[in-house]
Order: C-alpha cells, then structure tokens, then sequence
C-alpha cells in the first residue's frame, strides 16, 4: 500500500517515514509539508493511505481532509497531531485513525494493520490457509521448518526464523537461537534452576531465555 506524510516540521515528517518503515507491505509516496502540497501530491501520487498533521500552514489538515472527502478521493486518512482535542472534529471528516505526538510503534501499527494486515500462508489438511503476522506469538526452529503458535492454533511453515525476523522487525524479537517471541505479548521473565524463563500474555508454556537474549529481554519489561 502507498502512503503519504504530511507534516509542516521535517523532523515530524522523517519520524514517521521512519516508524512506517518498521511495517512491511507499505511504501512512502511522498511527503508534504503544507495542504496545498498535499492535494497536489494525493491527485498526482493516488496513495492509500494519508498520514496528515492538523495543525499546518495554509489549509489545515481538517481542512484538507474534508476536500478530499467532497471530492470522493478513496483514500484512508489518519490524523497524526499533537492536539488530542481535535478527534472528535477529525472523526467528522471520516479519518480513519488519531494519533497523538510523540507517536509510539505499537500505536502505529494498530491503527495501520486495519488497513494491512500482512499474513503467512501454511497447509492444513491439504489446504492453504493463512493467519495473521499479529496473531502470531511463538515461533521455534524445527529441523528444516518452523513451528509456530497463534491465537486459535498452530501450524508448521516453511519460512526460517531468520527470515521471519529480518521481513518483521518489530514483531518479534529472539529469546534463543531456535525461538522467536512476539515483543507485545511479553510479560515477565522468571528465574529456575535451568535458567531464565519468559512468560507470555496468554501462551501458557513458559520459554527458556538465552543469557545473550536476557539483556534484551530486560529492556522490554
């Protein structure tokens, strides 16, 4: 999906780019730094979706998105501001989302895996399915495949874990050399006499923790 940033402060602008940059299935089409340059960009560009600062010279973003909404432009705007009393009015131009600055990742990508939510196919009973990147909690290196556990089940895909990691950066992070962990699910790490172990927000099995991963691990909680 093609995105647009709108934002009158360049480094407002460059953040975002760089958090958008930690999803995968979306591309920067540009990037505006005034209303005017934002309907300019949307009829040359034709992006999906529309990330547009409220406060910004010229027309406001308000503004900007109620054009685009009278003119019938099939394009997903999510208000990005650091005015919070502006959501209800923004939600009356039919945005698609409000954040808050300074935006956080996860507030990102929950407002953005409406739109696109990548997923990963496997087999079942001879036929293809697919789940989710976000249902995903655990994933372990089996022989030559990867075993991984979702909400509502579990599945045996041909992607290694290496792979998994370098495509969804953001989505989990490595607690040993055969598991991966979604980081949002992480809840606490527990001492044993065989070391440390993680505990996930509803995945009942407790997981042993790498000494090189713990470090890491720490910082999350």
């Amino acid at each position: 999906m093609k995105y647009l940033i709108a934002d009158d402060e360049p480094l407002a602008r460059q953040r975002a780019k760089r958090l958008m940059g930690n999803l995968s299935g979306f591309d920067c089409c540009g990037m505006a730094e005034h209303g005017a340059q934002v309907l300019e960009l949307v009829n040359q560009e034709n992006p999906d979706v529309l990330l547009l600062d409220i406060d910004m010279p010229g027309l406001s973003g308000l503004e900007v998105a109620q054009r685009l909404s009278d003119s019938n432009h099939n394009i997903k705007i999510v208000f990005v501001t650091a005015h919070p009393e502006f959501a209800l009015d923004a939600f009356h131009v039919f945005a698609s989302g409000f954040l808050v600055k300074p935006v956080q990742f996860e507030q990102l990508e929950a407002v953005m895996s409406r739109f696109y939510s990548p997923k990963i196919q496997y087999q079942l009973a001879g036929q293809t399915r697919s789940v989710d990147v976000a249902q995903i909690m655990v994933a372990k290196a089996e022989d030559k495949y990867t075993h991984i556990w979702f909400k509502g089940g579990e599945a045996v895909i041909d992607e290694s874990l290496k792979s998994l990691l370098a495509t969804y950066p953001q989505a989990f992070i490595q607690i040993h050399r055969n598991t991966l962990v979604r980081r949002n699910a992480i809840e606490s790490l527990r001492s044993s006499s065989s070391g440390l172990l993680l505990k996930l927000k509803g995945f009942s099995e407790l997981l042993p923790v790498s000494r090189r991963a713990a470090k890491d691990l720490k910082g999350l909680i």
